[in-house]
């Protein structure tokens, strides 16, 4: 089954996730971000086609080649745009919450995780929506606290911002991450580690948990040191 937009049948997924992205940039008519869209990308518009966007793409095209009438998007608008046309499922790209009540007890470290939808890692680390907290020791994990990514800069003001958004944890969770961005966590004794394709953190978080009840390495040992 298909939709029409743009005279041109696109899928129901697509005509989705157009609609979702909208959402997030109110001073544009869906007309124009379609039209927008279908002059970089050609007409059909796809799956294919959107998830081949890159965020520094995105800000071109709607910084470049929209009316002088309308006011551009800024950072945070496109970034929660490029997640919901390149996202793995089309999703609503909301945030979770957090029912922790008290903090895990014992030797633990906190985990931040680059995220865009519930508790998924699924954003990259120069336009992630949000930033994800988990506390972990050797029993279990719980999410300690959802920081909104607020920062409308590029470059090396983003990556200060972030890394003031992970200035309490000793590990960072990423989909990707540049080498001077990663050098930056790094040095702020915060230890990347690069997930190849979306998914779950509870899955990271229990590999996490499994080595520390085990017998952490030493990277980690001497995190959760110095986090008593």
């Amino acid at each position: 089954m298909t939709t029409t937009l743009s005279n041109a049948a696109i899928s129901e997924s697509v005509a989705l996730r157009l609609a979702l992205a909208a959402k997030a940039v109110p001073q544009l008519q869906l007309a124009t971000l379609v039209t927008t869209l279908v002059s970089q990308l050609g007409e059909v518009l796809t799956e294919k086609k959107l998830r081949s966007i890159s965020p520094k793409q995105l800000r071109t095209w709607f910084s470049e080649d929209l009316p002088a009438q309308i006011e551009p998007p800024d950072r945070v608008q496109l970034a929660q745009v490029h997640a919901v046309l390149t996202g793995e499922e089309v999703a609503t790209m909301e945030a979770p919450k957090v029912t922790a009540t008290e903090p895990l007890a014992g030797p633990k470290v906190k985990v931040a995780v680059t995220s865009n939808n519930q508790q998924q890692i699924d954003g990259h680390f120069g336009s992630c929506l949000r930033v994800l907290v988990y506390e972990v020791n050797a029993e279990s994990w719980q999410l300690f606290d959802v920081r909104p990514v607020t920062c409308t800069a590029s470059g090396d003001a983003r990556t200060s911002f972030m890394i003031e958004l992970l200035a309490d944890c000793q590990i960072l969770s990423t989909l990707s991450i540049g080498g001077p961005a990663a050098a930056r966590v790094t040095r702020a004794n915060v230890h990347p580690l690069k997930q190849t394709t979306p998914a779950d953190a509870d899955l990271m978080l229990s590999r996490i948990r499994q080595v520390m009840h085990e017998g952490p390495p030493p990277w980690l040992k001497k995190a959760i040191t110095d986090d008593q």
